[in-house]
C-alpha cells in the first residue's frame, strides 16, 4: 500500500501533518471520483478542484509549487509540493504502481472532459499513463508500442 513516507521520498517539500504511517488507498486525478483515503493529483486548476476532492475522500494532495494554496485547506492536511503534478504522478506510477491495496484512478469523468476542464496535452499524457499501466499489468488492450 502506498504510504505517506513513500510519497515523501519523491516530494521533498511537504506541508501539514507528518505521519509516515498514513496509507493511501487511492491515487486519483478526477476530483469527483469517490476515493476514500485518497491522494489527489490536480491536473487542472488545483484551487478549484481540491475542495471537491477533499469532499470525495482526499486525505492529502500533490500540489504545483508555483500555485498558491487556497485558504480553506486545513493546516494538518498533507500537501506534497511538486514542480509538475503530472510528472509526479508518472513517477509515483512507475515507482509504486504495482503495490497491492492502492488503486490508481487515471480517468477523467466525462463531465470534466466535456467542460474542457483539462487541456489536450494533459489528457493525452494521462491516456499514455493509462496505456503504460495497462501494459505493465499485462492486461488485454496493450498494443506493440508498450
Amino acid at each position: 500500500m502506498l504510504t505517506y513516507e513513500m510519497v515523501k521520498r519523491l516530494c521533498k517539500n511537504v506541508r501539514g501533518i507528518v505521519d509516515d504511517t498514513i496509507a493511501f488507498h487511492h491515487v486519483f486525478v478526477d476530483p469527483y471520483e469517490h476515493a476514500p483515503k485518497g491522494l489527489f493529483v490536480p491536473l487542472g486548476s488545483g484551487t478549484e478542484t481540491l475542495k471537491i476532492a477533499i469532499e470525495h475522500g482526499a486525505i492529502a494532495a500533490l500540489w504545483q509549487e508555483s500555485e498558491a494554496l487556497p485558504r480553506y485547506i486545513p493546516n494538518q492536511f498533507p500537501i506534497f509540493f511538486v514542480s509538475s503534478p503530472l510528472q509526479a504522478l508518472e513517477e509515483l506510477l512507475n515507482t509504486y504502481g504495482q503495490l497491492e491495496k492502492t488503486t490508481f484512478h487515471l480517468t477523467i469523468s466525462s463531465h470534466n472532459e466535456q467542460n474542457h476542464s483539462y487541456d489536450i496535452a494533459v489528457l493525452d499524457a494521462l491516456k499514455q499513463l493509462q496505456q503504460k499501466r495497462i501494459c505493465a499489468q499485462g492486461q488485454e488492450g496493450c498494443d506493440r508500442s508498450c
